[in-house]
């Protein structure tokens, strides 16, 4: 299981957000209720600040319940594999912005760096080339290298106007998220924000 890395550090914030989700009502004025939709590998996720539509790529599966208690908010895996012993997976998460500190991607992308280079000080960040989503929108895309300890990771950050979304490839093989690369860029370049005006109401604790 992937808990180690930018995912737990970060998730533990989205948990609390969740908790105790009751009834949530989303503005779908924008989408159109008439196409066909594979279930096991298209979808709509939500949660506090976001919602939006992410498809696997052919030959992989979305699974929106496997990470939930990590509070991840979708896993992907190849057909025939599974979140749990996958050697190569992928995720994605949102993370609200912190505003009492104006926080905004730069800070994000120095804090995940910082909390990488407690986990392996001898290990150095590669940036990747931008991924360009629809005609105006793009992702920062950095690569976190593995060791004995932590899974090999490349994160797709997407700015948004409450917080960043993150589209992560994992594996415990170093040259996984090399190879799976393709699926990787396929499964970012799908996303579609829909609307950061999430009504959620809290039932009793």
């Amino acid at each position: 299981m992937r808990t180690d890395g930018s995912c737990q550090s970060r998730t533990k914030k989205i948990i609390s957000m969740k908790k105790n989700i009751v009834t949530l009502f989303l503005l779908l004025l924008a989408i159109s209720g008439k196409a066909q939709v594979d279930t096991t590998r298209s979808g709509l996720l939500y949660g506090f600040n976001n919602s939006y539509y992410l498809t696997a790529p052919v030959g992989w599966i979305m699974d929106t319940e496997s990470g939930k208690e990590m509070g991840i908010t979708a896993v992907f895996y190849p057909k025939g594999s599974s979140w749990v012993d996958g050697e190569t997976v992928m995720y994605t998460t949102f993370m609200s912005y912190d505003t009492t500190i104006n926080e905004t991607l730069k800070e994000v992308l120095a804090y995940d760096s910082s909390q990488f280079k407690v986990r392996s000080p001898g290990s150095a960040i590669s940036k990747q080339k931008p991924i360009t989503i629809g005609k105006n929108k793009t992702a920062t895309v950095l690569s976190y290298p593995g060791d004995a300890k932590n899974s090999y990771e490349t994160v797709a950050y997407i700015p948004e106007k409450k917080g960043v979304t993150m589209i992560i490839i994992s594996s415990g093989n170093k040259n996984g998220c090399t190879n799976n690369y393709r699926s990787f860029e396929s499964l970012v370049k799908s996303y579609k924000f829909l609307t950061d005006k999430v009504n959620i109401t809290v039932g009793p604790r």
